[in-house]
């Protein structure tokens, strides 16, 4: 697979998975930006942060500024550690008019990573390339994730209306081998993992890309 098969895929479906053997991984990220922050995902006891557990997440997005996100499986897990792709734009765009705008009203909190983040982000907003998604990690009750106040009762119907449809949403279930590599739009796809064996020493090797000075 060539970098210009991987780049059509991720605008048309907003994914790709490709072997390192078929596309150098620094090539095809210094055509869609430049790393802003790169680490291991592998089991760390000692960490609160799910990432680092065992756990399965939920779909979500990360960090609004990394543009993209690629993974490079080094180690798998033999019993799980599949990655879930579902398509958060598109689950927005099938909401009637009046939820998508009560949406668009709604923001969330979002850890501070880089000097200058604002603690929050709004759950729907536009770029020069059009909508873009941030949907962090849910928890229950959803208000652990509110900016401000509570939402509103027009927010909360909204928001709900929009969660249940994540859960519902049918998604691409995808199991990487080692030196197998899956990159995804961060701004239109959620993401997660099922849970992985409590011993595994599953690594992948995570790139939040950003883009590029102008």
């Amino acid at each position: 697979m060539t970098i210009e098969r991987v780049l059509k895929e991720l605008d048309s479906q907003g994914w790709s998975k490709f072997s390192i053997g078929s596309c150098e991984i620094s090539k095809l990220i210094s055509n869609l930006g430049h790393v802003i922050m790169e680490n291991d995902v592998r089991i760390v006891k000692t960490s609160p942060a799910l990432v680092t557990s065992s756990e399965g997440l939920p779909p979500h997005t990360d960090h609004h500024l990394s543009q993209y996100i690629m993974w490079h499986c080094v180690t798998q897990d033999s019993q799980g550690g599949h990655s879930i792709i579902v398509d958060g734009l598109h689950i927005f765009r099938t909401m009637p008019s009046e939820v998508r705008e009560a949406l668009r009203s709604i923001r969330l909190k979002e850890h501070t990573v880089f000097h200058g983040d604002a603690g929050h982000h709004p759950l729907i907003y536009e770029t020069g390339t059009g909508e873009r998604i941030y949907y962090p990690v849910l928890f229950e009750p959803t208000e652990f994730w509110l900016a401000n106040d509570l939402f509103s009762n027009e927010q909360r119907m909204a928001f709900d209306t929009f969660n249940k449809a994540v859960k519902e949403a049918v998604s691409v279930c995808i199991k990487l081998n080692p030196d197998e590599c899956l990159v995804v739009d961060n701004g239109r796809i959620l993401h997660g993992r099922t849970a992985i064996h409590d011993e595994s020493d599953r690594l992948l090797k995570r790139y939040w890309i950003g883009k590029n000075p102008c």
